[in-house]
């Protein structure tokens, strides 16, 4: 209908027609924001877990990640305790065995010289108590020998340690690593599915919000044209 036919049209029947229009609407408009809003439902439905699916790698990444982070730290502390050693060991022989059975045997030898050449010697007490004295004296120079060697050793076998402990740290931090990267894969797939059902929730809130909208304005101009 072109303008000058619309004008022609009497107010009365105007209003009977845009009445009927809204009317029709008003019949057709609920079934359809019914099923708007069911879409709208399993919309968020959707959206919501896949938002919790990815969320839930989001935090298993961040876990995984301080786990790495925290075994590269404790790699790192070893690694600086090589290093105090290695400063502290310099100038220093590398001792494997403090107490070597050489030097224990010959202890032992001249202990036996000393003790053989007092049963030899017929002398008074104060010559035996410089035969003992003499003893002790080896003794003392022996453990005084094997304690140097120990601190030396206990260097050497302290190092050792940390490298061990620098190596499983670094090998627990590879693997905690390497899982980290399995689910960084799983995540990204989650997040554009958490995407595409966020998307996909925008537009069935935005079409039900528009019907809602139809329906209002048709209820309000039913009211007003009825009584016209």
């Amino acid at each position: 209908m072109d303008v000058d036919a619309l004008l022609e049209v009497q107010p009365e029947l105007l209003a009977r027609l845009v009445l009927h229009r809204r009317e029709r609407l008003a019949e057709v408009i609920p079934d359809q924001l019914d099923a708007r809003r069911q879409e709208l439902e399993a919309a968020k439905a959707l959206a919501s877990v896949a938002k919790r699916q990815r969320d839930q790698l989001g935090d298993t990444i961040a876990g995984l990640k301080a786990e790495r982070n925290a075994y590269q730290s404790k790699a790192r502390a070893a690694f600086e305790r090589i290093e105090s050693l290695r400063e502290g060991m310099e100038g220093k022989d590398v001792v494997r065995t403090p107490d070597p059975a050489w030097a224990r045997e010959r202890l032992q030898a001249r202990l036996d010289a000393i003790e053989d050449e007092m049963q030899r010697t017929a002398g008074d007490h104060k010559t035996e108590a410089g035969f003992i004295a003499a003893m002790r004296d080896l003794v003392s120079e022996h453990e005084a020998w094997v304690a140097g060697r120990t601190e030396k050793a206990g260097d050497h076998l302290a190092m050792n340690e940390a490298r061990t402990e620098a190596r499983n740290m670094l090998d627990a931090a590879q693997k905690a690593h390497e899982a980290m990267l399995l689910v960084v894969n799983d995540h990204q797939q989650h997040h554009r599915s958490f995407v595409e059902q966020d998307e996909g929730l925008r537009r069935a809130d935005s079409r039900t919000r528009r019907l809602a909208v139809a329906l209002d304005e048709s209820e309000q101009a039913i009211a007003y044209w009825t009584w016209v």
